[in-house]
């Protein structure tokens, strides 16, 4: 099966933007992953997130680009598909991370080094004030020029 070029963005909903940001991830093993999931993860409160992330360690990263639908992040360690992952996402000139809770859609590998990976996330579960955060930056990016 050959997929033409683009065929990923004809699945997306949201528009994206490059945008280089620092997050922090924290991926939940299978058995974390089944209990977030009996909960509705729509639901899911920041409250939750931050006690669900306790003793799960913190990973580094990047984003790639943004959009009110979920993130490519640039990372040193793999992710696997369907994962959940708790990000926190600083934007710029915000006292604390917006908190999302997120899944694996898409992975590629050995992006830009040996041990470089890229992984396109859906947003699952993300507060209103947060979400509003998150399109304040896409609004500010796409007319800032």
């Amino acid at each position: 099966m050959s997929m033409e070029k683009g065929w990923l963005e004809k699945q997306r909903q949201h528009e994206r933007v490059k945008d280089i940001l620092k997050i922090v991830f924290y991926p939940i093993d299978g058995t974390g992953a089944q209990e977030i999931l009996k909960d509705d993860y729509r639901d899911t409160t920041v409250e939750q997130l931050a006690s669900r992330k306790s003793g799960i360690p913190a990973l580094n990263a990047m984003t790639e680009d943004i959009s009110k639908g979920g993130l490519s992040i640039i990372t040193d360690k793999p992710l696997a598909m369907g994962q959940l992952v708790i990000i926190d996402l600083y934007l710029p000139e915000m006292p604390s991370p917006v908190k999302l809770l997120s899944e694996v859609r898409n992975i590629d590998t050995h992006v830009k080094g040996a041990a470089t990976y890229k992984a396109g996330v859906k947003i699952l579960s993300v507060s209103k004030s947060d979400l509003k955060k998150i399109e304040n930056r896409i609004y500010e990016l796409k007319f800032e020029k």
